[in-house]
């Protein structure tokens, strides 16, 4: 069955489907008045108004500045948009300032409602499943729980027993129900949380940068680890920020991709040192257990290099940072970092001078790199589990890495105009030579979100959202209408090629204060013949804040 008739088949659903959640929700509102108005009293001020996950969280993410914390890392709060981030980008931050402690005993629970399309691999096969999903996110103090029931309808949408097969296989129906137990928030003195990663950045990026383990979710539930230690000694000022992204993996298929991040503030009990009591020093390290682990689940007794083999791939590396403005106005430091290989192939990256500042709505940072060998930077990025190894090319993202020598600009750039418009966005240019070849290399992602003041003049309209991706412009050919490839012709930044995708995000208020979010994303992937062929992706959410 092609992906076409798939489509519109699940659309048909979803329109059911919506309209039996609205109808179900907006009873459920008028159940519950009391409470939300409680609950909007409580914690308005610590816990704005947040639309949860959806099925692929980071699929769709932008670059962002960061403001430093005190150790030099960069805090989530300044981290890419995603669909969990929507509201984010028209309400006020998470944090809360000051030094007593302002968490809530008890939050009001907030109840999500899910609808969408996931691929599950069926006899090692991948189908177009829907899924109806139902999520209870519970806040006790620091500790929270998200509790995550849902059925998913084949292809011939017959309800399964995926996550319910209690007998056969009880610690995924376990499993299952929980999308994340954490303890904590991430700029807090310790936080941890156990499976689902949305988003996470250790130091400036440069090695791990966004990473998640929800790409495939809820289709693919992966129990991850994010712990982080934050600042904890009055001396030395130490951070620990380690992540786990698959602890199954581990033990079935010797693999996992593992990072942690050790920070010091050497000068900070001397306060009077001018600067100087900021100075952060960082080390980092990043780690592939198993590139063949998902080829193992492809060809499981068939081929004896992937079920009895194992090869990892590793980076490590140093930041250091030093504030020098930190006023609420305005934001400002200085930093390097840089990343190196672990095994004997010659590859590095090193970012010097960096400057990153925020100013009012205004954000961004800005560096200096240097490229050598066979090496990528943001290499663990939000893509990763799904780029580590392909299966159509039969080999790793490291195989990929060509021989450089780069140098140029790479920044990241944010802004909120009065309400009116917000952009977030990254972009790379850097010139000199791959292989022995003149070459430059361009990146650029963007977003454009219409803000609250034009929004409020749409009532059912709550979202409203365009963006684009394009990696490593150059790199691929241009190619006709058809897919075949020009020849001597690079495509250029706004050309299609398997590294560029752009789409709209956009949400409705369809009643009983529940959102229809919709994203389209048109991208394109590389076939083993050498042509481009269209990679289209479809996926609507309900959700609603209790």
């Amino acid at each position: 069955m092609n992906n076409t008739s798939n489509y519109r088949r699940w659309l048909v659903r979803t329109v059911i489907a919506v309209s039996i959640s609205a109808a179900f929700v907006s009873v459920s509102a008028q159940d519950n008045y009391g409470e939300e108005d409680a609950a909007v009293d409580i914690d308005a001020t610590t816990q704005p108004e947040e639309v949860p996950a959806a099925a692929q969280p980071a699929q769709y993410t932008t670059g962002e500045s960061a403001a430093a914390t005190d150790d030099g890392s960069l805090t989530n709060d300044d981290q890419p948009i995603r669909t969990d981030d929507v509201a984010d980008t028209r309400g006020a931050k998470r944090k809360t300032g000051g030094d007593i402690d302002t968490t809530p005993i008890f939050s009001m629970p907030s109840i999500v409602m899910g609808l969408g399309m996931t691929t599950v691999k069926v006899d090692r096969k991948p189908e177009l499943w829907t899924f109806l999903s139902l999520g209870l996110d519970i806040s006790i103090w620091k500790f929270g729980v998200f509790l995550d029931f849902e059925l998913f309808l084949n292809e011939d949408w017959k309800f399964t027993n995926k996550g319910w097969d209690f007998e056969n296989n009880t610690a995924e129906a376990v499993f299952r129900k929980i999308r994340y137990i954490r303890y904590g928030k991430e700029n807090e003195p310790l936080f941890v949380k156990f499976g689902g990663l949305e988003s996470v950045t250790l130091g400036y990026g440069m090695i791990v940068d966004r990473f998640t383990n929800m790409l495939h979710y809820p289709g693919e539930k992966l129990p991850g680890l994010q712990l982080y230690v934050n600042d904890v000694s009055p001396v030395v000022g130490v951070t620990v920020q380690a992540m786990v992204s698959d602890f199954a993996e581990m033990g079935k298929d010797d693999g996992g991709v593992y990072a942690a991040r050790l920070a010091v503030r050497p000068l900070k009990s001397f306060e009077d040192l001018f600067l100087l009591d900021g100075l952060s020093v960082g080390w980092m390290y990043a780690e592939d257990r198993n590139i063949y682990a998902p080829a193992r689940e492809w060809y499981p007794g068939e081929d004896s290099t992937f079920r009895d083999s194992t090869r990892s791939f590793g980076l490590h590396g140093f930041d250091i940072s030093v504030p020098i403005i930190r006023k609420s106005l305005l934001d400002l430091s200085l930093y390097t970092q840089s990343a190196f290989r672990t095994d004997d192939v010659h590859g590095w990256g090193i970012g010097v001078p960096g400057v990153a500042i925020r100013f009012w709505k205004l954000f961004g940072n800005v560096e200096y790199r240097f490229l050598r060998g066979r090496f990528m930077p943001e290499y663990f990025n939000t893509y990763y589990l799904d780029e580590r190894y392909s299966h159509e090319l039969g080999y790793g993202k490291d195989a990929l890495l060509k021989d450089v020598s780069l140098s140029g600009i790479f920044g990241r750039f944010g802004a909120d105009l009065y309400g009116l418009l917000g952009f977030r966005g990254y972009y790379q240019h850097m010139t000199g030579k791959v292989f022995d070849d003149d070459a430059t290399r361009q990146s650029l992602e963007a977003t454009v979100s219409v803000g609250d003041t034009i929004m409020n003049h749409f009532p059912l309209l709550d979202l409203a959202e365009v963006y684009m991706r394009n990696a490593n412009v150059g790199a691929y050919p241009k190619f006709y209408g058809n897919g075949v490839p020009v020849a001597d012709k690079k495509a250029g930044i706004f050309d299609r090629s398997p590294n560029m995708y752009w789409g709209y995000r956009a949400g409705i208020g369809i009643g009983g204060g529940m959102m229809l979010i919709g994203d389209y994303r048109y991208g394109w992937k590389l076939r083993k013949d050498g042509k481009l062929v269209s990679d289209d992706q479809i996926q609507i959410i309900t959700a609603k804040r209790f």
